[in-house]
């Protein structure tokens, strides 16, 4: 059976807008994967912004946790300096103090010889 002429083109017809559907439906779908293309682009640059930024963040705190560690340095010499003469002081003081123990049984030496002196000579001494 021959298909009539009518049916023919009724059947091109369809065919024609089948293969229109699918090319409106091809150029949604590129437009729609340039549209997430974008969205991709936008995100990864975003993405290495705030990788950025955290390397910029963690490089401060490096370089304060560094300027810190020389200032404690500096501290720990200047305590370590204020420790040896704060034990210097109390040796002196120690040493201090036995020298007035010594010079205090000197003046208490002399005085007892003057006065044995003065008690066997019956005079005072020259």
């Amino acid at each position: 059976m021959a298909a009539s002429l009518n049916e023919i083109y009724k059947l091109v017809g369809e065919l024609r807008g089948t293969v229109e559907a699918v090319k409106s439906g091809i150029g949604e779908i590129k437009d729609d994967m340039a549209a997430s293309e974008v969205a991709s682009s936008n995100s990864r640059q975003n993405m290495h912004h705030r990788l950025d930024d955290i390397v910029m963040r963690t490089t401060h705190l490096e370089s304060d946790m560094s300027s810190t560690k020389h200032k404690l340095d500096s501290m720990e010499k200047v305590t370590v300096e204020v420790t040896t003469l704060r034990t210097k002081a109390q040796g002196a003081g120690t040493l201090g103090r036995w020298l007035i123990r010594f010079g205090i049984g000197i003046v208490t030496l002399a005085g007892w010889l003057i006065g044995a002196y003065t008690w066997m000579t019956g005079r005072p001494p020259p």
